[in-house]
């Protein structure tokens, strides 16, 4: 959502942006323990607490099994266990300071997952900028015998210009430029449409909705519902709030197999209208779906529960008159130039918590679930018919 937000807010204001997604190779074998050791004592934690990750991390061995047989047991003197809880974390903690002497540009990263970008009001400086501050991470990588997949490691420009020049590793290998990137799971274009992404989420529901129309029979009516709501609606609620804003025909398409997934629940006739499945499922439309994500996830900003990078574009609005209206928790809406800027976390997330407070008119900040509980309401009255 950051990166999102400082992109998108960058376009507005007619500058450029490029960003380089990162890979590294076997990031989680290569942890080096002295290291790791050094950086959890740096964060805080006590001698007795490093001590146990030490223990936790040496004598570990791996072997190989085959067909019935076993190689001899070798000892691992690096690397944080993947799959665990504390990998990523360990992980994160390692890097922690990966954006150390990084002059200009922004980094941004989830366990090995990592972004650099940089905003400029040229390309041309945005990318020297960038492959300065790329040449500073590279030296960090180095120190902390974490190896960078050249290969593997991409350059996204976001700017109609197109001759521009190559961002180069400390060896001088050209890093290859694409169009559009997949970071956390999320399918980013250049255009910041989302439209590919949405392409490849219909493609795999088809696939689903193929499932389940073969084997509907073997399935009662609560069965359906739950194997529906288990396999399918968390991939379509995964990233939703980033890909809400795309254009009306994208996501309709996903509107489109969400109905067919409800006819499939009902076992009912393609001619069933939308509105009958949301009442018979008791399930809202995705457009009140993605709505709720939305405005629970701007609310847990403004309760502090979310990063302090997004949490400082929650700013609640001081009134100098005294009208009734500025006596419910309003935002300060930033000004921006243009409608895709209104895309930005920082000015779509005030904007529609106000238009929020047209319904809820909160005088005060209530707990997390009892917000929740309000969105259910919202939900559920939202499933009668307003189409005739």
């Amino acid at each position: 959502m950051k990166v999102l937000n400082d992109i998108t807010e960058a376009l507005d204001k007619k500058q450029h942006c490029v960003s380089l997604f990162i890979d590294l190779s076997k990031a989680f074998d290569t942890v080096d323990h002295a290291i790791l050791r050094q950086r959890l004592s740096s964060v805080g934690l006590s001698e007795h607490a490093v001590a146990w990750f030490a223990n936790n991390l040496s004598g570990r061995t791996q072997c190989t099994q085959f067909d019935g047989l076993m190689s001899v047991q070798l000892s691992v003197c690096n690397g944080v266990p993947q799959g665990s809880v504390l990998g990523p974390l360990l992980f994160t903690i390692y890097i922690n300071n990966l954006e150390k002497n990084v002059q200009n540009a922004q980094l941004h990263f989830y366990a090995d997952d990592i972004v650099i970008y940089c905003c400029a009001s040229s390309l041309t400086k945005a990318l020297q900028n960038l492959q300065n501050d790329f040449y500073t991470v590279q030296h960090t990588l180095c120190q902390l015998k974490l190896i960078l997949n050249t290969d593997k490691t991409k350059l996204m420009v976001f700017s109609k210009a197109r001759n521009f020049s190559p961002i180069l590793t400390c060896q001088g290998i050209e890093i290859e430029t694409v169009t559009s990137y997949k970071y956390l799971g999320i399918l980013i274009d250049d255009g910041l449409s989302f439209k590919l992404h949405i392409q490849q989420l219909t493609k795999e529901f088809k696939l689903k909705l193929g499932f389940y129309f073969r084997s509907k029979d073997c399935f009662s009516f609560e069965a359906r519902r739950r194997l529906v709501s288990a396999t399918f609606m968390p991939l379509l609620d995964y990233g939703v709030i980033l890909y809400m804003n795309a254009s009306a025909q994208c996501l309709r398409s996903i509107d489109t197999l969400y109905h067919g997934t409800l006819r499939f629940i009902l076992n009912c006739k393609t001619l069933t209208h939308h509105c009958t499945l949301y009442t018979r499922v008791v399930w809202p439309s995705l457009v009140t779906r993605r709505l709720s994500h939305w405005y629970t996830f701007i609310y847990k900003a403004i309760l502090h529960l979310l990063p302090i990078y997004l949490g400082i574009f929650i700013v609640q609005k001081c009134g100098g008159y005294s009208l009734r209206s500025l006596d419910f928790i309003l935002l300060t809406v930033p000004n921006v130039r243009t409608e895709f800027g209104k895309r930005a976390f920082m000015y779509s997330a005030p904007s529609s918590w106000n238009a929020l407070q047209n319904t809820f008119k909160l005088l005060e900040l209530v707990p997390i679930g009892i917000f929740k509980s309000l969105m259910n309401d919202l939900e559920t009255d939202s499933l009668t018919c307003q189409c005739f």
